[in-house]
């Protein structure tokens, strides 16, 4: 029986423990099973003398880590890299490159590190890299509109230059999109339908097995370019809930348990041979606005809907104080704008906006009608975040109070761009690149990569093709305010709260480098086991 289906079954008999261990302050007591062929020992104990094996609950393991089209699993797994990454302070900083010149507006020549080798053993060189870029833009539809490159072409074995089809001055921060993972394309398969799972990266493990849903298996890629990685091996196993990652630590069969709930950080903070490790905000919860729904269509209630959430109450409630209000897209200090109108609650408003919509409660049953049907919502979201669905159970008491009904469903994460609610409660990153670009690009862009409610603007999508091609940071930052002003006029889609991401990990573990606020960077060469 694999690791995944025992703590499935053991799930239900631990769950009781550990719900009750929330609301406690004695610590919590670790499960053991005496299962046939299981081990009854801590992960932490290596499987023979010499091997040091890292063993982490993580909440999705739904698609092959393809570098193309799902680089943020291939990037935080320590598959793959790109070209240039966030540091601590979320400014772009080289990785696989070694530096970028714009040498013109619509040209930038970039440097390569020297002595990166692919999981083959091949060398990275521009040729490579080229290629390998190519690919990114074939393979994801969305890589190619966030770019908006031109071509590429090699100017010497170490340097590429990138032609831009408008003027972009923050393109090398455009290059830590996880989508943009370099990798050996001779290793690509042909069809674009085949995953590119197994293509030599340059990460410091490479992918050794993965079941979906389930697990996967990474070993250490010996000739990596910053110097051995600290583990041989790395086991990731799939559990949807957070309890169940909680119980997987508890028990010592993970070693790291990613994205615990408030109240399962509690009963780690109690457990002395466990320890809760914080990153600071920089991902946001929020709801896709299906803009294809009828019930969506006028602005006057997507407003009223959108000033209708207790911000605080949420932060302070649902999340127990592990995060802040969301007023916009951007994380407080990101992106300042002045006089900026925003979402503050004010439910008697929400009221009066309705009213003026047409909505009202003609039967007395407290829910607005108009022309005869009633005005409830579809609220859709997904379990792997754990404060997702608490958040809308209490949205949907909100709404209530402002006289609109809504029903919640659980759902999987990938049907928030198929239709068929009115509001999708979702996470996502913002601060990828340290630009406001990238964020407007995907969210607010008609057809950006992450636009699933299917936002469209023609005035918001000018002002983020302003963006694109202004080079004074006192102008870009304008521009992005005015973006995110005309969004939030609109109501593309409504923020609530930004999240601590919050990790429980065994005392054993030596993981001095991270967590780090950009949720893309987790497993480097440096974490290992003391």
């Amino acid at each position: 029986m694999n690791r995944h289906t025992r703590f499935l079954a053991m799930a239900f008999a631990i769950l009781v423990l550990a719900i009750a261990a929330c609301g406690a302050d004695a610590t919590a007591t670790p499960a053991t099973s005496d299962t046939p062929g299981d081990s009854s020992t801590s992960a932490t104990t290596p499987d023979s003398a010499e091997e040091r094996v890292l063993k982490v609950a993580m909440t999705f393991l739904d698609e092959p880590p393809d570098p193309f089209q799902a680089g943020w699993l291939a990037v935080p797994t320590g598959l793959s890299e790109t070209l240039f990454k966030q540091d601590e302070n979320l400014n772009t900083a080289p990785w696989l490159a070694a530096g970028a010149v714009q040498v013109e507006p619509t040209v930038w020549e970039i440097t390569l590190k020297e002595g990166v080798k692919f999981h083959n053993g091949e060398l990275m060189d521009a040729a490579k890299v080229k290629g390998s870029l190519d690919l990114a833009l074939l393979r994801r539809p969305g890589t190619k509109v966030l770019l908006d490159l031109d071509r590429i072409e090699v100017k010497d074995p170490s340097t590429v230059v990138i032609h831009t089809n408008s003027p972009n001055p923050i393109l090398p921060g455009l290059l830590t999109n996880q989508n943009t993972s370099i990798a050996d394309p001779d290793t690509v398969p042909t069809s674009v339908d085949s995953s590119a799972e197994n293509a030599a990266m340059t990460g410091p493990y490479k992918l050794v097995s993965f079941t979906a849903d389930q697990e996967m298996t990474v070993v250490a890629h010996t000739d990596y370019w910053q110097g051995t990685p600290a583990l041989d091996r790395v086991e990731y196993v799939a559990f949807t809930q957070s309890a169940t990652r909680l119980i997987a630590l508890q028990s010592g069969d993970v070693d790291i348990s990613i994205n615990l709930s408030p109240q399962g950080a509690v009963v780690v903070g109690n457990d002395s041979s466990l320890s809760v490790r914080v990153a600071a905000p920089s991902g946001i919860l929020f709801m896709f606005v299906n803009h294809e729904s009828p019930q969506m269509q006028d602005s006057l209630v997507r407003r009223a809907i959108a000033i209708s959430i207790d911000r605080e109450a949420m932060s302070s409630g649902v999340a127990d104080g592990h995060a802040v209000p969301a007023e916009s897209i951007f994380p407080p200090g990101f992106l300042s704008c002045q006089n900026a109108t925003n979402f503050s609650f004010n439910p008697e408003a929400a009221r009066e906006l309705l009213a003026e919509a047409g909505y009202k409660d003609e039967d007395g049953d407290g829910i607005v009608e108009k022309d005869g049907k009633a005005l409830e919502l579809v609220l859709q979201t997904y379990v792997e975040q754990p404060l997702l669905p608490p958040m809308l159970e209490a949205f949907q008491s909100m709404l209530k109070d402002i006289g609109v009904g809504a029903k919640v469903q659980i759902v999987e994460w990938t049907l928030a761009s198929q239709g068929g609610y009115d509001l999708f409660g979702y996470s996502n990153g913002t601060t990828t690149t340290g630009d406001p670009g990238w964020a407007l690009n995907r969210q607010f862009l008609t057809g950006g990569d992450e636009n699933r409610g299917n936002f469209s603007n023609p005035g918001v999508d000018e002002l983020i093709g302003q963006l694109s091609s202004a080079s004074d940071p006192a102008q870009r930052q304008q521009i992005a305010c005015d973006a995110v002003q005309a969004g939030n006029d609109e109501v593309a889609l409504i923020p609530v709260m930004f999240p601590t991401r919050l990790f429980g990990v065994s005392d054993s573990v030596d993981w001095t480098s991270g967590p780090q606020a950009a949720r893309i960077y987790f497993i480097d060469h440096l974490i290992g086991l003391k």
